[in-house]
């Protein structure tokens, strides 16, 4: 999903609205330097991964546990809990910054 705005956070303010808003989730920044994500991880199998780029966040249904991941691929952007917890995020993102 895709929370578009005029004046999206920097990725440090968003890192620290997101472990406010979500404590007692982990989150934690993913990535190199130039492309940095941030992960909400909501257990060891469901999370959502978070990406600014210009004037757009997006949010994507991810398994945070790389080996568990591996295994159901491409199943976890369909399977509900991971659908729901992206569309919470996605929700949370939208009223904050749109």
């Amino acid at each position: 999903m895709i929370v578009q705005g005029s004046q999206l956070p920097h990725f440090n303010e968003l890192i620290e609205t997101l472990k406010s808003k979500f404590s007692n989730y982990s989150v934690y920044t993913l990535g190199s330097e130039s492309q940095k994500s941030i992960v909400v991880q909501k257990s060891s199998l469901i999370g959502a991964q978070i990406t600014v780029r210009d004037q757009e966040i997006n949010v994507d249904a991810c398994c945070p546990n790389l080996f568990v991941s591996a295994l159901i691929g491409f199943i976890s952007a369909i399977f509900p809990p991971y659908a729901k917890f992206e569309m919470k995020i996605a929700g949370f993102l939208k009223k904050k910054y749109t």
